[in-house]
């Protein structure tokens, strides 16, 4: 179950990674024109998103977890809602070290303009 933080609609030109090209890539890669996409903020349990089920990746390195221990901010992750919880379009790094700090829950800019299962269907 999420937390909504800001319902939004917020646009691609308002979140805090405008422009970022991994982004970019992972929505043009789900079928989505990233400035004609819409968001809302969110607070997700980690768990939930299906990447997850994989973690941990031992070539992922402690750069980010060791950041984070720091005190460092990151922007949230880039989320899809999908039938079994949510999918990642951009946060892999992020993710990656919240699951070794067994943090419960991330921020998240969810995608609003549809569902994984729609925009891949041919």
């Amino acid at each position: 179950m999420e937390n909504v933080v800001d319902a939004g609609p917020i646009p691609y030109r308002e979140i805090a990674l405008c422009g970022d090209v991994d982004l970019e890539h992972g929505l043009r890669h789900a079928g989505f024109d990233p400035v004609d996409t819409m968001y809302r903020l969110i607070e997700i349990p980690l768990i939930a998103i299906q990447e997850t089920a994989s973690m941990p990746w031992r070539d992922m390195g402690t750069a980010y977890a060791d950041a984070l221990k720091d005190g460092q901010e990151f922007p949230p992750i880039v989320v899809l809602r999908t039938r079994d919880g949510w999918a990642l379009l951009d946060g892999v790094n992020r993710t990656h070290a919240y699951f070794m700090l067994k943090r419960v829950s991330i921020h998240a800019y969810e995608l609003l303009n549809g569902c994984w299962a729609q925009r891949r269907s041919p």
